[in-house]
């Protein structure tokens, strides 16, 4: 007997059903229907590494819709974070610009980085951001962004406790 594989009738039936609707919802709010078509396959894969879900989803255009969302949200985040790597790299000096390799590296990490923090209000991103990236001490970063210092302590610490969990939760 051959192992069931992840496409059951009750996924089949929701992607041919579902999948030209939910194309044309995220073609609404994206830049081109090829670009939809990514995110729309995106979204039915995050559907067959959960094989048991499609069976048991109630409401299967709310389910797709959300799970498209957090993909155009993430795709939206690292276009937003590679222009402005890419903008920083325009002002460097010719020395010292990174290879391309480098860039790619580079930018790969940044994603890392900026996945890692998901769930954080961009505020205690950025507070986290400049206090280990930029080496600033707390008081300088309270002085820069307008906060208490009682208030850069708590976004740092709530930063470090994801990373803490992200490192150490997945053994």
């Amino acid at each position: 007997m051959a192992p069931e594989t992840p496409s059951t009738p009750g996924f089949d039936e929701l992607y041919q059903e579902h999948h030209e609707w939910l194309v044309r919802w995220i073609a609404r709010r994206t830049s081109g229907v090829d670009n939809a078509q990514d995110l729309a396959q995106d979204t039915f894969i995050r559907l067959l590494d959960r094989p048991s879900l499609s069976a048991g989803i109630r409401s299967p255009r709310a389910w797709l819709t959300k799970v498209a969302g957090n993909l155009l949200i993430d795709q939206a985040r690292r276009q937003v974070l590679e222009k402005n790597y890419l903008a920083l790299l325009e002002n460097l000096p010719e020395p010292e610009c990174p290879s391309p390799e480098d860039k790619w590296e580079l930018l790969g990490l940044l994603e890392q980085i900026d996945q890692l923090l998901s769930g954080l209000r961009p505020i205690e991103k950025t507070v986290f951001l400049m206090a280990r990236l930029d080496g600033l001490t707390y008081r300088q970063v309270a002085e820069q962004q307008g906060l208490s210092l009682s208030s850069v302590e708590k976004y740092i610490a709530k930063a470090m406790l994801k990373c803490y969990a992200a490192a150490y939760d997945n053994e």
